[in-house]
């Protein structure tokens, strides 16, 4: 059988950059093709090569052994070439119909609502959702079914190879269980599907065959049978990681550095308790949805409250804002790094000392010497290359990012680290060294909580686990009882028959 898609030696230059260094990708008919890769490795520029988003490469580029070389996505979609984009594109204040048909060849000129409705039904079923009003406002769908209508958007042209670039980076596990199964239908009917995705645990459950980018150049693709976690990571990064997350030991429980007094967050059913120790990780487990990253914005005064209070170094608090948070030593990491937690345009320097700006100024006027040592200092601590930081934030890959983000907090000497996904969109490579980081932060004495909806993450980093379900305070799991089926079941189904402790069948 001959690969429906093939590139050959694609070598393509930004300037002094190069990002693809003569790699090579194949794909087969009905074939899931994992797509993996360290960030800046090359696959988004693999990827907007093949969908026709990049036609300044250098190569051969053969689609059904044709050679062509698309100047726009839309001859690349017009050839039967698809891709899910990690932000999604559709108008949320329209239904669902009128956002899959919403461009594209296929669109009925006329067509009354309830036509659509129809025509839409078939490409609803096609992504498991079949059980959706075709007529519902998008906005009324999680974000899970989102991605789904974006793909089944896709598949009203008949495309014979659809591109899903990190499909579940944003979503918690029941729905991220959606889009794998939805995977698996579409390749049993044919379809082509080249998945990308930093989780390597949906690259082994869903691909057949895996290529690995490093530095721009393709390794020859294998069978995913025939490798696991440990070589695919030596593959993907050239060297073995030897371990993934740090080591934890049990604690001895001292006096906590807070506690959390029926805190309760706008969209949380109800308040929250728990106490945060010096020296320990806390984990906050939960879906997409569960509220565990609100519960983080309420304490780092970023969102509003109902009520509640914290009792924090012996004093009742509660910050009414982030610069409140702040001053008392609370640092706060949101899931979004591009919308509030970088100043993309601005130099990585400035994005290091931002935090602390008076600490490197004097009567308003910024102390270049101070600012550079400060943020020097800071950038070889989370492995960011010195050297880098005069130039934009922006520039970063997303791990890079993330690591920029976390560092900027060192300025402020913080007793309290909040991180909501820490790890989201980030490569194997810069995951080990962020799980690395955050547990000597608390080795040496600050408390860290993290909320993370990534199960295998949220299972292995913290030395301690608070459930949350639907906006309510599940449950609390320590070190001797940690396991991703402990977990999972608190966050999706924690009032079955067999109580909260039910998990033997798992």
């Amino acid at each position: 059988m001959q690969p429906i898609l093939k590139l050959s030696n694609i070598k393509r230059n930004y300037g002094a950059i190069k990002a693809l260094r003569g790699a090579n990708f194949e794909i087969m008919p009905g074939e899931v093709m994992g797509l993996v890769g360290e960030n800046g490795a090359g696959k988004s520029t693999m990827v907007k090569i093949i969908s026709g988003f990049d036609s300044g490469f250098e190569g051969e580029y053969l689609l059904n052994g044709e050679q062509l070389h698309f100047s726009s996505p839309i001859q690349a979609e017009r050839s039967g070439i698809a891709v899910a984009q990690q932000e999604l594109s559709l108008i949320k204040t329209m239904c669902v119909a009128e956002n899959i048909f919403l461009a594209g060849d296929s669109v009925p000129t006329f067509a009354t609502k309830k036509t659509l409705a129809k025509n839409a039904k078939p490409y609803l079923e096609e992504v498991g959702l079949g059980h959706v009003d075709p007529l519902t406002s998008t906005d009324r769908l999680s974000i899970g079914e989102q991605h789904l209508i974006e793909v089944a958007r896709l598949l009203a042209h008949d495309p014979q190879i659809l591109i899903l670039d990190e499909p579940t980076a944003a979503l918690g596990e029941t729905d991220s269980i959606r889009i794998l199964n939805m995977v698996n239908r579409l390749s049993e009917r044919g379809k082509s599907i080249i998945y990308v995705s930093h989780r390597l645990d949906e690259i082994f459950k869903i691909s057949d065959r895996i290529i690995v980018l490093r530095d721009g150049e393709s390794q020859e693709p294998r069978q995913a049978s025939e490798l696991d976690v440990n070589s695919l990571v030596e593959l993907m990064l050239g060297r073995e990681l030897k371990n993934m997350y740090p080591k934890r030991f049990k604690k001895e429980i001292s006096k906590p550095i807070m506690e959390v007094k029926n805190l309760w967050p706008d969209r949380l059913l109800e308040g929250v308790n728990f106490n945060i120790y010096a020296g320990e990780i806390l984990g906050l487990a939960g879906q997409l949805g569960s509220g565990t990253g609100d519960i983080l914005a309420a304490i780092a005064g970023s969102t509003r409250t109902r009520g509640g209070e914290l009792i924090y170094k012996g004093k009742t608090f509660l910050p009414k804002s982030p610069k409140e948070a702040i001053d008392s030593g609370i640092a706060y990491c949101s899931d979004d790094r591009k919308h509030d937690g970088l100043f993309l345009g601005r130099p990585i320097s400035e994005n290091l000392s931002s935090a602390a700006l008076k600490s490197i100024s004097k009567n308003g006027i910024r102390l270049p010497k101070s600012e550079n040592e400060m943020v020097t200092e800071n950038a070889i601590k989370f492995t960011i290359d010195p050297s880098r930081i005069p130039q934009e934030a922006g520039v970063l890959s997303g791990g890079n990012q993330q690591k920029v983000a976390l560092a900027k907090w060192l300025a402020i000497h913080p007793d309290v680290i909040l991180v909501n996904e820490p790890t989201r969109g980030v490569d194997v490579g810069a995951r080990a060294e962020i799980y690395q980081k955050l547990r000597e932060l608390a080795d040496d004495g600050a408390a860290i909580v993290v909320a993370s909806t990534d199960i295998q993450e949220i299972t292995n980093l913290p030395d301690r686990v608070i459930t949350i379900y639907r906006g309510i305070q599940i449950g609390e799991i320590g070190l001797e009882d940690m396991s991703a089926a402990t977990i999972l079941e608190e966050i999706t189904n924690p009032f079955n028959e067999k109580g909260l402790q039910g998990d033997e069948d798992l």
